[in-house]
């Protein structure tokens, strides 16, 4: 039997065997002719990647009909409507009662007279207009008073310019 000492010099010694079986061999010139080069590393700069984005102009004076209001305009008076009316009123009131009765008639003809024929004047010289607003491409809202709105209807691509309004 071995004794502990050379069990474990025998146990070195085999590690030491296969370990030096396992170790690669050191390469020679023959090697090394053999095996191409690698090609050297060369930088490459990364180039960025750009999308193509599609730039849709904004009209600014474009838009869509939203709304079209009526809007009354009250007339206004000349005058000559309260002046031919105190005549009239005031030839209608001479004709009724006698004495200082007749001077207030007169005198109520002429007032009342006036007061209605300024009213009618006025009422003759009324007219509508048509507020129409305007969504526009660029997000923003206008309205535009036109005289006349015929030819546009809620919906509509209009264009407005300078205070008018115009079908595209």
């Amino acid at each position: 039997m071995k004794t502990l000492q050379q069990r474990a010099a025998l146990a070195l010694a085999t590690s030491m065997l296969v370990l030096t079986a396992c170790k690669p061999a050191e390469p020679t010139a023959a090697d090394a002719a053999a095996v191409p080069a690698a090609p050297a590393a060369v930088a490459v700069e990364p180039t960025p990647v750009k999308k193509a984005i599609e730039v849709v102009p904004v009209c600014n004076t474009c838009g869509t009909v939203r709304s079209i209001t009526p809007v009354a305009v009250q007339g206004t008076g000349t005058g000559l409507g309260a002046v031919i009316g105190g005549i009239a009123g005031g030839l209608a009131g001479n004709q009724i009662g006698g004495g200082s009765g007749k001077k207030i008639a007169t005198v109520a003809g002429v007032v009342g007279g006036a007061v209605a024929g300024n009213a009618i004047e006025k009422n003759r010289n009324a007219s509508q207009v048509y507020d129409i607003t305007v969504a526009l491409e660029n997000g923003s809202t206008t309205t535009i008073t036109v005289p006349d709105a015929s030819g546009i209807a809620v919906g509509s691509k209009v264009s407005v310019e300078n205070g008018n309004i115009s079908l595209r």
